[in-house]
């Protein structure tokens, strides 16, 4: 079950009518910090990229990046963007209408995934399935950046609270995965005071005998 409603796709098309309160203009500062201290791996995949902010943002610094989004208003304003910026820039983006719950459904594997708020839209049981296909479509060695709030709305149609401990209990060196980082968090938004929020650097544990993919400069 959605926690936004039994028509998801609907409502997300109904909010990117209007500017959506999470778009802020530009990448959320505590992603942007945790990319800086913890530096990707090309490609990168942007799941429920939005409106392309980060991507752009990921892209201007001279990463190949693609983003994928299921609302289709969204990507298109994200294709918008990127038609205006130059060339050189333009050509490392991508804008795909896909299944961003479905990652290896994509054609590559990626070195880096980065979640600037999508984790946190789902139900424990499909964050899971999230998890296990994110193993997937991650090269070993390839990294995962998480942005999430951490705290719990009284409103309908809202995102869940992911906690420190339930990162800690579904990324576990068990599972392939090992913690870089994972620390609090600000998430900013257009309609009220930043929102506590945590952010994670987790690495894909390498498979033995295949190489980690070089880390992108």
């Amino acid at each position: 079950m959605s926690r936004f409603g039994p028509d998801p796709r609907s409502f997300f098309d109904s909010v990117y009518n209007q500017t959506p309160p999470w778009d802020v203009g530009g990448p959320q500062p505590a992603m942007s910090a945790l990319l800086a201290e913890y530096p990707p791996l090309n490609p990168i995949l942007d799941v429920g990229c939005g409106s392309g902010d980060l991507a752009i943002s990921l892209a201007q610094l001279g990463h190949q990046v693609i983003g994928v989004d299921f609302v289709q208003a969204a990507v298109a304003q994200a294709r918008a963007k990127a038609s205006s910026l130059p060339p050189e820039v333009a050509h490392l983006l991508e804008f795909q209408v896909a299944d961003a719950l479905s990652p290896s459904l994509l054609p590559q594997q990626f070195g880096s995934v980065v979640d600037s708020g999508f984790y946190h839209l789902f139900e424990p049981e499909q964050g899971d399935r999230f998890i296990d296909d994110l193993a997937r479509a991650l090269l070993p060695g390839g990294r995962y950046y998480l942005l999430a709030f951490d705290i719990e709305f009284s409103i309908d149609n809202a995102p869940r609270k992911i906690s420190a401990e339930e990162v800690r209990a579904r990324f576990t060196p068990e599972r392939g995965w090992q913690i870089l980082t994972l620390r609090p968090a600000e998430f900013l938004n257009r309609v009220a005071l930043p929102a506590p929020a945590i952010s994670a650097c987790i690495e894909r544990l390498p498979v033995a005998g295949i190489e980690k993919p070089e880390r992108a400069e």
